[in-house]
């Protein structure tokens, strides 16, 4: 959004004087002007205008025509009326940062102006045009979502009817308005925002849950969805949502040795498996991404039982590394060692792995770097896998195979798996060797790039192998499909954010006219069948997470200032963004909910226990009860800016007499 101030001070000498955007008003044409434009960064289209008024003393009638010898005054004079003017202008541009500067307000977005690229200026209209581009893709899925599936978890865009999805059943969850509600904020559509806000709080509720619902996908999507949109607003609403659904998340843990149940039943609070999983099992990746949420909420809160829950969790999955360094896709919820399963085990980090070395490294950097237990399991995980299961083809890509139960290597690439580019580049800089993380991170996300630029569409399959040449290519039958995933997309974020290479730009471009080209109906948008077919059968879902994280990795790529940078933002699976504990975006956040100031005294502090590397949870300050309260309209720099401007209009004050 690019948010324009222009200040005009108009000083009309024959009695009149005014300050406005557009106009001037006086009495003749011998007015004297000031104009003082501010610009803060590209982030959107929209316009902030900010008028003042200005009065001056009148004077005799001619006394300053242009051809009376008295026009220019005194040099001493024209000096302290010069000063009082550039006084006026920096006390009024302070007022504007102080009043105009709030993160709260919906149209404005929190940026990092020190990551701003230096571009030219063909290039920026380029970009401009391009997050333009996403922008109506976002309105065209949005208007459609509404018209036809408004407050359904999903839209089908050819039958121009709601979708309840697999993951939550046919209960009325919004599950696409929660999904979509940061990206709504983050592309300055503010009038959808606020239909999606009024009906998050007449409407959602969690207890519509008609049947069982995924705990893992509740988490990303609807906690993390809250969380984050709270975050970025302040409005108490969100975090009233995300601790409701939280709580109702919990009893999923009450399973034998702590790891959460793969499915709940919201009414009941009982908890379930899978059927055709087999017995006692549950996935590496649903119990082993809840940490980066429910951590967050305690420290929003104050209270220790999220954290205490995957905390345990943690714990458990610590011994369920094999000798190698390798975490099975399956665990054993019956087994208080966190075992694996005794059957069906297999190593990737396509699905069923995936997202638990996401959030691992994630842990670590949302904690600041006070999070050491995450980094310690990170790391050696990621030599553990590189060691067996990092492979080059024929061609020389890099890629990951899947090591099965017969510890036979399958050499095929999930969709899924096309994150992993992007986890490297995001975790390079605490590695050992940041160099090489960030060649396998270049090279693996090539390697996806390949997928996609292989095939009819330009739309990568759900999996794909390699070719007798080493080149990607789709298999067969259902693995030929595209469902709108971001993974791709996703890893070209990271390595434009980490490298600044304008190439993984153009990439994303690529894929977004893709989408547009093949996906986009008069309804909405879909999946196909095939994606290396003309003419491809669509699936007839528009995913909620395509607004979450497809639309929205594609709208922030090409963005020069990022409005949540990542040294203080860290993006959950569902790519809903949350602050970096200690931040400035989480001190706002704090405050928002809390009504006070954070500080060392408020929240949670994670310390080892001496002889055990068992993490304990200390509440260090506990409240009672929340505290509610309004966000907070000036940053930590207002009082010093209003002391400031104080001090200039003493200064203009004692200048009057003689000056004016």
């Amino acid at each position: 959004m690019r948010t324009t101030s222009e200040i005009l001070i108009t000083v009309d000498c024959c009695g009149t004087a005014a300050a406005d955007n557009n106009t001037v008003t006086g009495d003749n044409d011998d007015s004297a002007h000031l104009r003082v434009g501010v610009v803060d960064g590209e982030l959107d289209d929209g316009t902030t205008t900010t008028t003042s008024q200005v009065s001056v003393c009148q004077v005799g009638e001619g006394a300053m025509r242009r051809d009376h010898r008295s026009f220019f005054p005194p040099k001493r004079k024209l000096l302290r009326w010069l000063a009082v003017v550039g006084m006026c202008a920096v006390g009024l541009l302070l007022l504007y940062s102080v009043t105009a500067g709030s993160r709260r307000r919906h149209d404005q977005i929190r940026s990092d102006p020190d990551f701003a690229r230096a571009v030219n200026a063909p290039q920026r209209r380029t970009n401009i045009y391009r997050k333009n581009f996403v922008k109506q893709m976002m309105q065209h899925a949005w208007i459609n979502y509404a018209t036809y599936a408004w407050g359904h978890n999903e839209l089908r865009p050819n039958s121009k009817s709601g979708y309840g999805g697999s993951n939550f059943g046919e209960a009325m969850l919004g599950l696409t308005i929660v999904d979509s509600l940061d990206t709504l904020y983050l592309m300055g559509l503010h009038k959808e925002l606020e239909n999606a806000t009024d009906w998050i709080k007449t409407k959602f509720n969690i207890r519509n849950a008609i049947s069982t619902m995924s705990v893992f996908e509740a988490n990303i999507r609807l906690l993390g969805g809250f969380l984050s949109i709270h975050a970025l607003t302040g409005q108490k609403v969100f975090i009233e949502k995300a601790i409701d659904v939280a709580n109702q998340l919990l009893p999923a843990f009450n399973s034998p040795n702590g790891f959460p149940w793969s499915l709940i039943e919201i009414n009941s609070a009982q908890g379930f498996l899978y059927t055709w999983l087999g017995s006692d099992c549950v996935f590496l990746a649903d119990v082993g991404t809840l940490h980066l949420e429910f951590a967050y909420l305690s420290e929003i809160t104050g209270h220790p039982v999220y954290l205490n829950k995957v905390e345990k969790v943690r714990d458990l999955l610590k011994h369920a590394k094999s000798l190698e360094g390798l975490y099975p896709n399956l665990v054993d919820i019956n087994n208080n060692n966190g075992s694996k399963c005794s059957h069906g085990v297999s190593v990737s980090v396509g699905a069923f792995g995936d997202s638990f070395y996401e959030y691992l490294s994630k842990a670590w950097l949302q904690s600041a770097g006070t999070d050491i237990e995450a980094k310690e399991m990170f790391y050696p995980a990621m030599d553990a896998l590189e060691g067996h299961l990092l492979q080059t083809s024929a061609s020389g890509l890099k890629y990951f195979a899947k090591l099965e139960e017969s510890r036979a290597l399958s050499h095929k690439m999930e969709h899924l798996a096309c994150f992993i580019g992007g986890l490297y580049a995001l975790s390079a800089k605490d590695s050992k060797n940041p160099t090489h993380y960030m060649q396998l991170a270049k090279d693996l996300t090539y390697t996806c790039r390949l997928s996609y630029n292989s095939t009819f569409t330009g739309l990568g399959p759900e999996l794909f192998k390699f070719n007798e040449d080493g080149n990607p290519t789709p298999l067969v039958g259902d693995s030929r499909q595209y469902s709108l995933r971001p993974e791709v997309i996703e890893s070209y974020y990271y390595l434009w954010k980490t490298t600044g290479d304008e190439q993984y730009r153009g990439w994303a471009w690529d894929a977004a006219q893709a989408i547009e080209k093949n996906c986009r109906t008069e309804n909405g948008y879909t999946g196909i069948a095939d994606v290396d077919a003309p003419n491809a059968a669509s699936d007839n879902v528009q995913q909620s997470y395509f607004m979450a994280e497809t639309l929205k990795y594609l709208y922030l790529i090409f963005l020069d200032v990022d409005p949540v940078p990542l040294d203080t933002w860290v993006f959950n699976t569902e790519a809903h963004p949350l602050p970096v504990i200690g931040s400035q975006p989480f001190k706002d956040a704090f405050r928002a909910w809390r009504g006070i100031e954070f500080s060392d005294q408020h929240g949670l502090v994670r310390q080892k226990e001496s002889g055990s590397d068992r993490l304990l949870v200390e509440e260090k300050n506990h409240l009672p009860e929340y505290i509610l309260g309004n966000s907070s309209v000036c940053d930590q720099r207002s009082p010093i800016s209003l002391f400031f401007l104080l001090f200039l209009l003493l200064l203009i004050h004692r200048f009057n007499d003689d000056v004016l």
